[in-house]
C-alpha cells in the first residue's frame, strides 16, 4: 500500500465523508481526477487517439471494450492509487454502440483496510468498513463517466448492476462490481 493511497483515502474522507448523497462523493472524485494535471491530459490523449477508429456510428462502447484494461488500469492506478496487482477485469461487453458492461474486481490488502478504518475512526464516521470499501471503488469507477463525455461529446454515465464484498483471510477484502456505462 502506498503513501499516495493513504493520502487519497484521507482526502476523500475529509472532503466527502464518503457520502453518496447529493453526489458529494462522486463530485469529489471527479474533481480529484481533474486535478491530476499531468495524467488527466495523458488519458484524454490516449482515448482521443483511439476515438477516430470508433467515431463513425459513435461506438464509444466498442472503444471501451477493446481498450478496457489499458484505460481503466491507468485511471484507477494512476489517478486513484489502487494497486495494479489488486485490480482485475472480466467479461467486457458492448451489446450496442453506446452500452458497455464490465466486471471490476479489487482486492484490498490489510494495509489498505487499516487506512480506511483509521480514517473512519478519525472522522467519527459510524458505518461498516465493507460499505466504505464498496463505495470508494464504485464511485471511483463512476467518476470516469465525465472523461468519457469529453471524448464522446454526449452525456455518459457508469452505474452499478451489482456489488459485493467478500471478506478474505488476514483482514483483506475483495470487492466485485458489475458496472455498466451508457449514453444518458
Amino acid at each position: 500500500m502506498s503513501v499516495k493511497f493513504r493520502n487519497f483515502i484521507k482526502r476523500v474522507g475529509r472532503e466527502s465523508e464518503f457520502k453518496p448523497l447529493k453526489n458529494l462523493l462522486l463530485n469529489y472524485l471527479k474533481k480529484e481526477s481533474e486535478n491530476k494535471y499531468k495524467n488527466y491530459p495523458k488519458l484524454l490523449e490516449l482515448m482521443n487517439n483511439y476515438w477516430p477508429e470508433y467515431k463513425e456510428r459513435s461506438r464509444i462502447s466498442h472503444l471501451l471494450k477493446d481498450h478496457y484494461e489499458e484505460i481503466f488500469s491507468f485511471y484507477l492506478n494512476t489517478f486513484f492509487h489502487f494497486r495494479k496487482r489488486g485490480l482485475t477485469f472480466e467479461a467486457p461487453e458492448a451489446p450496442t454502440p453506446v452500452d458497455f458492461k464490465l466486471i471490476f474486481k479489487y482486492h484490498y490488502n490489510d494495509k489498505e483496510i487499516e487506512v480506511v478504518e483509521d480514517v473512519l475512526h478519525q472522522l467519527k464516521i459510524n458505518t461498516t468498513t465493507e460499505s466504505i470499501l464498496k463505495r470508494i471503488f464504485i464511485f471511483t469507477i463512476s467518476s470516469f463517466g465525465f472523461m468519457v463525455e469529453q471524448i464522446f461529446g454526449r452525456p455518459f454515465a457508469f452505474q452499478f448492476f451489482d456489488i459485493s464484498a467478500n471478506s478474505l483471510p488476514d483482514n483483506e477484502w475483495e470487492v466485485v462490481a458489475i458496472i455498466s456505462g451508457r449514453e444518458q
